[in-house]
């Protein structure tokens, strides 16, 4: 597709407008055409801001806590994740990457397990595809971390709680002296220590489920988003209190989390996130596809997205809010700057 013309979403509303291709490049005007070859809801194109792919080969579990299931180093997923085949995780992973290439993901931040190897994995399965990784390593041991560094956007760290405060703390230090963004996961099931987790410095904190007003109001004050994984969430019973977040003006950015949770696909976060968390629409789509791009781009040592990253959605124009969370992955239509 190189033109659409239709309403466009921009800063909470929605505008006549068109997008073309011209010399390669998508061009957006504000007015309607009547030559474009679809019709339809010209969006930006959101980022994922939480995901961790190396565990799309396993199946879901009926049911688990998340210390059984994910907590390093014996939940059933480390386990599964340091016996898998790389041939099976790297297929895995490229199905799911594909996935989000066709429903309009343009960057995905993953945290990826397994240091070196790991991030080689994810390389060879992001070959191709649409969706941009953006790489959020985790050392094997802190000995990996010079060389990990030099091939990973970032660290990404589990909780204060999974490791040694003194090592994460020195792992923050290598990571901020390199250039580079140090993101981790904080008060998913049980509230921790924000003291903790504060002076780590992190660019991104992850689910921040059972964190208190105290705590927001001190991330809010050190400017520090938060990505919430609504759908990952609710598997394990837990609700992230997004309004509260929003209320103290934190950057809420939108994660689907585990790939053998939830399916890497944004649109399903925002249809829950629509229904379940007394959100206003234009709270949801602030966070589905302003805030990751803000909080993409203020990550350290990061390229600056691509603003001209669009995608439309081919339905109804009449209700362009309801449309869109309504709207099915078949309604994707994704300009071709190669034509």
């Amino acid at each position: 597709m190189i033109s659409a013309s239709g309403l466009l979403y921009r800063n909470g509303e929605f505008i006549e407008a068109h997008a073309i291709i011209e010399n390669g490049k998508l061009v957006i005007r504000e007015e309607p055409s009547e030559n474009a070859e679809v019709s339809g809801i010209i969006l930006p194109m959101p980022v994922n801001c939480h995901t961790h792919l190396g565990d799309a080969f396993i199946e879901k579990p009926d049911k688990a806590t998340v210390e059984e299931l994910v907590a390093p180093p014996d939940g059933l997923k480390h386990r599964m994740l340091a016996a898998v085949e790389p041939e099976e995780q790297i297929a895995a992973m490229k199905a799911a990457i594909e996935l989000m290439g066709n429903t309009g993901i343009s960057h995905f931040i993953d945290f990826r397990e397994g240091g070196l190897e790991g991030t080689r994995r994810l390389l060879l399965a992001s070959i191709g595809s649409r969706a941009r990784p953006v790489i959020f390593g985790r050392p094997e041991g802190i000995d990996e971390l010079e060389s990990l560094l030099t091939v990973v956007d970032g660290i990404g760290m589990s909780a204060v709680s999974d490791m040694d405060f003194e090592e994460l703390a020195a792992i923050s230090h290598l990571t901020k002296k390199a250039g580079k963004g140090f993101a981790i996961h904080a008060s998913e099931a049980v509230q921790e220590n924000s003291d903790e987790y504060l002076e780590l410095k992190p660019d991104l904190l992850v689910h921040m489920v059972k964190a208190d007003s105290d705590d927001l109001i001190a991330c809010s004050a050190a400017n520090i988003p938060i990505a919430i994984c609504p759908r990952a969430n609710a598997f394990f019973g837990l609700k992230p209190e997004i309004k509260k977040m929003l209320d103290t003006d934190i950057t809420v950015c939108l994660g689907t989390d585990n790939a053998m949770l939830a399916s890497p696909d944004i649109f399903a976060e925002m249809r829950l996130l629509a229904s379940n968390f007394g959100l206003t629409k234009e709270e949801v789509f602030s966070i589905a596809f302003e805030n990751g791009r803000k909080v993409l781009n203020s990550l350290p040592g990061l390229w600056a997205a691509d603003s001209q990253d669009y995608l439309v959605l081919e339905v109804s124009l009449g209700d362009p809010w309801g449309s869109v969370l309504e709207a099915a992955s078949e309604n994707i239509r994704l300009f071709d700057t190669q034509e």
